[in-house]
């Protein structure tokens, strides 16, 4: 599972000498390439959900070799937050974020992921305002829980066609991206 940042950023570059800007806007979204162990065609046809055109994926976002530990499930700390930064309550206190670990929760009935844009350790009384590494695309709801234990990717599945064939050793080799709606 290999993240990517789908960027909604605006870059101003002068005609002639000059400094380069970018300006983050809300809307940077993530996509995960995903390549499937080998497997037999009978297998395989578990996964014939991906050729939906309409139906969203969700799947669980791997972090490996990161131990969640025990973050408990904190809600959203006031609704109609906005910019990098998200409020949460009730978590365990002394929980460490690590810088890069994901995080996702619901907005609307969808799910968002971000990552930790810097390490920050949860106060004794169980609050913490978490860095993102993107801008909120949209302002969550007060109590929204956060998945911080395992953290899950939403979004549409495009399938790599060239995926679907049968090997000559009768294996399936699947091959899609997961990207995340908006």
């Amino acid at each position: 599972m290999t993240p990517r940042p789908i960027s909604s950023r605006n870059e101003q570059r002068p005609a002639s000498q000059g400094p380069v800007n970018r300006y983050m806007r809300p809307g940077t979204r993530w996509a995960w390439d995903i390549t499937l162990p080998p497997q037999p065609y009978v297998s395989s046809l578990e996964w014939d959900d991906l050729l939906s055109e309409a139906d969203t994926v969700i799947m669980n976002i791997h972090q490996p070799g990161l131990d969640t530990g025990a973050p408990g499930s904190p809600p959203i700390d006031g609704a109609n937050q906005i910019g990098r930064t998200i409020n949460l309550k009730n978590g365990t206190p002394g929980y460490p974020y690590r810088k890069g670990q994901w995080i996702s929760f619901p907005v609307l009935g969808q799910l968002f992921a971000y990552k930790v844009r810097t390490a920050i350790t949860v106060g004794s009384d169980g609050k913490v305002a978490l860095p993102l590494l993107t801008l909120l695309r949209l302002p969550p709801a007060n109590n929204a829980v956060v998945d911080v234990a395992q953290p899950r990717a939403e979004g549409f599945a495009t399938i790599d066609p060239q995926s679907l064939e049968v090997g000559t050793d009768r294996l399936v080799r699947l091959r899609f991206t997961l990207e995340e709606r908006e």
